[in-house]
């Protein structure tokens, strides 16, 4: 036998530890898809180190009070289920600390990257059930007995071989996916039934059947390791079903935006045709009467007849109907309020993109600009620029404007004016979402009194 006092120290550490180390993984790994909180790596240092120093209080006295009670065992499958609640329910506040997460973008990554951890587990106790059965090795560690010599092999075999085995099989079947479909779209008091369903089914289910072991028979313990997998796919299944479906809806919602706007437009130029014919008419029946000396052209009817060739000539043609869509939109609105907007976009650079994300992306981009420019006494700054190119293997967007000239600037990310912040500043975070979903970059930045977006995007 390994001497008592190392295995009471390593199963007392494995109580806690091993579970979060393993946990933390997957939930970190999703909420990788949302932008860090700086400073990250302090942030980091000083959550790791409060779940370290909790660990080591807590398993050293949870291992006395078990090891020292009338009833072990029981007392240990308590602990477990309790352990397991509390682990989960403390991924939550862990995962917005360390990344911008909503509370439900937060129980998303602790319920799909806790079900994880739970798969791997619990194919790990399904090989300690096969090592036993057939070969008679008894493998891994116990409050009571500690860990034999011989089984320290099998041990790092069960404890491994199922993380590196379950955990890539999830980063390629889950992970990955629910990360290109974005955790923004993750808004789903659903999730809260979800993670009702992983406490109850997966931990509890978990926990009952390892006080099954030394009761039930090979079989039935083996059934309902398979069962229980099952239920874990399951789980992870309803959980991406609720993210894909949720996209699904902001996707249709953006195309039917954008098709209403494009019907819009589509009225509005009617208009205007019809408007500058008449104006046509007009001209006509004035240029005859200045040429056979009956009058001259009123001014004040040429210049309305140049507004109205400004408005039809406000629709863009880029090549991208979404960018011609939201920059037709907005260059209606920055006329309306005597803004300068100038554009020279080649959408055909911006392909990586779906249309809800060119059209949320600029959308975002361009209010924030018309909004900063729209507070500037000096009608002369208020002006907006707006450059999409592609340069080799890059689609590059610059959007420029100035600003009142105050520090908006926070981490790298722009601070947003409004009083409630919990309700805004949305948007820039979207915006670098969409950008990173692509491998890209977004950049802000300011000098004196103008402001700058930057965005790279590869070209696939």
């Amino acid at each position: 036998m390994i001497p008592q006092d190392f295995a009471t120290i390593a199963t007392s550490l494995s109580v806690i530890l091993v579970p979060v180390a393993e946990t933390l993984m997957p939930v970190l790994m999703l909420a990788a898809a949302r932008p860090r909180r700086e400073p990250f790596p302090l942030r980091a240092a000083v959550v790791f180190g409060i779940v370290a120093a909790v660990t080591l209080v807590v398993s050293p006295l949870a291992y006395f009070v078990i090891m020292n009670s009338a009833d072990p065992d029981g007392y240990n499958r308590a602990y477990s289920l309790v352990s397991s609640v509390v682990i989960l329910v403390a991924l939550v506040p862990v995962t917005m600390s360390l990344y911008e997460t909503s509370v439900w973008q937060a129980l998303f990554c602790a319920g799909a990257g806790y079900t994880i951890q739970n798969l791997a587990s619990g194919t790990g106790e399904f090989l300690k059930l096969l090592l036993s059965h057939y070969m008679g090795i008894s493998a891994g560690f116990s409050m009571r007995t500690g860990m034999n010599v011989e089984s320290v092999p099998a041990t790092v075999f069960v404890t491994f071989f199922p993380l590196a085995l379950v955990y890539t099989a999830a980063y390629l079947a889950f992970i990955r996916p629910a990360r290109r479909e974005g955790l923004g779209d993750v808004e789903d008091h659903g999730m809260l039934a979800v993670l009702i369903l992983v406490v109850l089914v997966v931990i509890s289910f978990d926990v009952l059947i390892k006080s099954l072991v030394g009761v039930a028979g090979f079989l039935a313990l083996a059934a309902l390791r398979g069962v229980h997998g099952v239920v874990c796919c399951f789980v992870l299944f309803v959980q991406f079903e609720i993210l894909s479906r949720r996209s699904l809806e902001l996707e249709l919602a953006q195309s039917q935006r954008i098709a209403s706007e494009r019907e819009r437009q589509y009225q509005l130029s009617r208009a205007n045709i019809d408007a500058i014919n008449v104006k046509c008419h007009d001209i006509r029946h004035q240029i005859h009467q200045a040429v056979s000396g009956g009058s001259t052209i009123d001014p004040e009817f040429l210049a309305s007849v140049e507004r109205e060739v400004a408005v039809y000539d406000s629709q863009a043609k880029t090549g991208n109907e979404a960018l011609d869509t939201i920059l037709t939109e907005k260059s209606l609105l920055c006329e309306r309020e005597g803004i300068s907007l100038s554009v020279i976009a080649d959408g055909g650079a911006l392909v990586a993109l779906s249309p809800s994300e060119v059209y949320s992306f600029f959308g975002n981009a361009l209010d924030n600009a018309i909004e900063a420019v729209r507070e500037l006494p000096d009608p002369s700054q208020r002006s907006v620029s707006l450059t999409v190119r592609r340069v080799g293997s890059l689609a590059v967007v610059h959007i420029e404007n100035y600003f009142t000239g105050e520090a908006r600037l926070s981490d790298g990310m722009p601070r947003t004016s409004k009083a409630d912040t919990q309700r805004h500043g949305f948007g820039t975070r979207s915006m670098r979402e969409i950008v990173e979903r692509h491998d890209g970059t977004l950049t802000f930045g300011q000098r004196e009194c103008t402001f700058t977006v930057d965005a790279m995007i590869p070209v696939p």
